[in-house]
């Protein structure tokens, strides 16, 4: 999936502007690669659960997840082989 996104008008003295006048200022760089800095910037700081990845990065962790609750669920379901000394 690409976007042409040809123009986009950014009011200034908005936040947006001020975060692309920054980098272009610190990093030197166009406007549009600004935008793609602070684009990938954004996604990086993104969490496994807001990308749409639940709780884990990927699934064979929400897998060995899912097999230690089984097991702890049976576990505690499982009545106890203990003598009560009685």
């Amino acid at each position: 999936m690409s976007y042409d996104i040809p123009q986009i008008h950014i009011p200034d003295n908005s936040p947006e502007a001020k975060a692309i006048d920054f980098i272009v200022t610190h990093d030197h760089v166009t406007p549009e690669e600004a935008v793609r800095t602070i684009l990938r910037r954004a996604t990086k700081d993104l969490n496994p659960a807001q990308e749409g990845r639940g709780l884990f990065g990927s699934p064979e962790d929400a897998a060995a997840l899912d097999a230690a609750v089984k097991l702890a669920y049976e576990e505690r379901h499982t009545p106890s082989k203990r003598e009560t000394g009685e």
